[in-house]
């Protein structure tokens, strides 16, 4: 299964700010959104950046307190991991386990489709998983 079929399921949304907002108002999107990430773009919607939850701790222990009033893009990881909606979930899964990261941007083209997280990958995973058992139960069950 591909990437392109975790956004089928999930949708497209993705949170966005602009490297120049605060990192405060980031973090306040994050925490009413309910969401580990945003993505960072430029005026023009060109990606350049994400910042997550790992990145806002990061910059509070260099910075202190002031990070909050820094710019995003101060703090945000740059250059961004991205997949394609075309690539395998297992690929993915072994991307992000190797980079020690948990949101990969679906980018095709230089646009932005959307974003998959470890745990949609994961639960993806479960989900066919637990489809396979029950056909083989099914059809040990008519032999």
């Amino acid at each position: 299964m591909s990437v392109e079929a975790i956004l089928k399921t999930k949708g497209s949304n993705v949170f966005t700010v602009r490297p120049e907002h605060a990192v405060a108002d980031a973090a306040a999107l994050l925490t009413n959104k309910k969401v580990g990430v945003a993505v960072v773009c430029d005026a023009k919607g060109k990606l350049v950046g994400v910042l997550s939850e790992r990145d806002i701790v990061k910059g509070l222990s260099q910075y202190g307190k002031s990070a909050l009033e820094m710019p995003v893009r101060n703090i945000m990881s740059s250059p961004v991991v991205t997949c394609s909606p075309s690539d395998s979930i297992k690929a993915v899964m072994e991307v992000m386990t190797e980079r020690r990261i948990r949101h990969l941007p679906v980018v095709e083209k230089d646009e932005l489709l959307g974003i998959v997280s470890i745990g949609d990958a994961v639960n993806f995973r479960l989900h066919e998983a637990q489809m396979e058992m029950n056909v083989l139960r099914d059809f040990a069950a008519t032999r």
